[in-house]
């Protein structure tokens, strides 16, 4: 995915709505966002051009259902 494609999804939602991350579809979990950082920031080579996602706790199970509407 690119930012951009992450903007338009994010475009018509509302500002104060919590981000979390769906994991393990045939297990899933959910969790926290802890924060995001670029490769560049981070200086690992050849990622400058991307962003990760620095996943939190686990907040709990979660749904298939996720994976199944993408």
């Amino acid at each position: 995915m690119r930012v951009s494609e992450l903007k338009e999804i994010l475009e018509n939602l509302d500002d104060d709505m919590e981000v979390r991350v769906a994991s393990q579809p045939n297990y899933p979990f959910e969790y926290a966002i802890d924060g995001a950082v670029s490769g560049a920031e981070l200086e690992l080579d050849g990622c400058d051009n991307i962003l990760y996602l620095v996943e939190g706790e686990q907040i709990g199970y979660f749904t298939k259902k996720a994976w199944e509407m993408i």
